[in-house]
């Protein structure tokens, strides 16, 4: 799909949800990304200097890359909410929302006055959702927090890694990720309350409880059996033959053999009928204790063909196994690209610009990436507060008083 300079119009099963995103960095703006992905207006306050995740990581003709993701599909408009001014906008702003998204340290959002009975004053059905790194309640209530620690202290990055290696923090914001989505199905969650009762409400979530959901049976292993999970590599000791293993040419393989009968076809893809047809291997709990044989029989097997003839041997007998990709091979694979599942903009800062397509398909209502971030901070300040009804003298005087940005 290619988007054009001119905004196409919103399309999908959220079209006329309006959010108002006033997070920063990953968790509470994403929940917006994703939203807007599926048609809902959403509306990006950023403080006056820009948003940081403007100056976060990698950029191009001064326009940074995690930015051109989160801010897609968003309108933005710069304001100072930490003047009186400033949340005077914001309120005016929120009367015709539907959801607030902020991810600030708990009480900040109640310090610049815009706590939620103030919000909530002119607008009974709005939902406020609050993220934070630890909640709004216990003694960690106003550590500050983000995603790298809610990682490390839900316990993922104790069991990330190597068995001989130092637990291992994720190349990516996983903690971020995890917590905007459980953010957007709590958004959506309240939005069908509120068609029965009528009302709003606040929404409370933080960083490390969502990937502590995603973390299995690590808190009922220890409570039952005194087991504290640790780290195993790729490897998984209740799946036998599961790992990554190397082939001739340098790349990856990775093969799951979750059921008794999936390690019976990699046993026969690897031409090792005798093992598949072994009693003593019948079983997960079997082949568990001979891992590490069984581990160096088909690390040998792969290592002696290239990455294509491994996985297609493999895939003859219906193997679940695929290859590791990194960015370059994803690109260029040809099912990603018959199931575009990479969407293509032109962007007016970077040209021609790839990036992951909307998640999930709607067969009648389908979302659509149409613009990435835009560059210019404030972008749609002054559009934003003429539709809300300001005058356009008052919105110079509040650009003159450093309220606002509005280019």
């Amino acid at each position: 799909m290619v988007a054009t300079t001119a905004a196409p119009p919103a399309q999908g099963p959220l079209t006329g949800l309006k959010i108002i995103d006033v997070g920063s960095i990953f968790a509470g703006p994403m929940i917006g990304a994703h939203l807007s992905d599926l048609g809902a207006e959403v509306i990006k306050i950023e403080p006056p200097r820009g948003d940081d995740v403007r100056r976060l990581g990698p950029s191009k003709h001064g326009a940074g890359l995690w930015w051109k993701i989160v801010a897609r599909n968003k309108r933005i408009a710069a304001i100072d909410l930490g003047k009186p001014e400033g949340a005077a906008v914001f309120c005016r702003l929120a009367r015709t929302a539907d959801v607030v998204v902020e991810n600030f340290r708990p009480g900040k959002m109640a310090a610049w006055g815009l706590d939620y009975a103030r919000l909530s004053a002119a607008n009974a059905g709005l939902i406020l959702l609050h993220i934070s790194g630890y909640g709004d309640s216990g003694p960690y209530r106003d550590y500050p927090g983000f995603g790298t620690l809610a990682e490390a202290f839900s316990g993922f990055v104790h069991t990330n890694g190597q068995p001989d290696g130092p637990p291992t923090l994720p190349s990516f914001p996983v903690a971020d990720t995890a917590t905007a989505l459980v953010g957007c199905y709590a958004v959506l969650a309240a939005i069908l309350e509120r068609q029965r009762s009528g009302k709003g409400q606040e929404v409370s979530l933080n960083l490390y409880e969502p990937l502590l959901s995603m973390m299995g049976n690590m808190v009922v292993g220890y409570d039952q059996l005194g087991e504290i999970l640790q780290r195993r590599g790729n490897r998984s000791r209740s799946s036998i033959p599961r790992n990554a293993y190397l082939a001739s040419d340098g790349r990856w393989v990775v093969i799951s053999s979750t059921t008794d009968a999936m390690a019976k076809r990699v046993f026969r893809a690897i031409d090792r009928a005798d093992l598949a047809e072994d009693p003593n291997l019948a079983t997960n709990v079997l082949r568990a204790k001979r891992a590490e044989e069984i581990d160096g029989i088909v690390a040998a097997w792969v290592a002696g063909h290239t990455q294509h003839d491994a996985l297609a041997a493999l895939r003859a007998e219906e193997v679940a196994c695929g290859p590791i990709n990194d960015a370059e091979q994803f690109l260029d694979d040809p099912h990603v690209q018959a199931h575009e599942s990479i969407a293509t903009l032109d962007d007016p800062d970077l040209g021609r610009l790839r990036m992951p397509n909307v998640v999930p398909r709607f067969s009648r209502t389908p979302g659509r990436v149409r613009w990435a971030g835009k560059k210019q901070i404030g972008a749609d300040t002054r559009a934003l507060l003429l539709e809300a009804g300001y005058a356009p003298d008052e919105i110079h005087a509040l650009a003159a008083a450093g309220v606002i940005v509005a280019p």
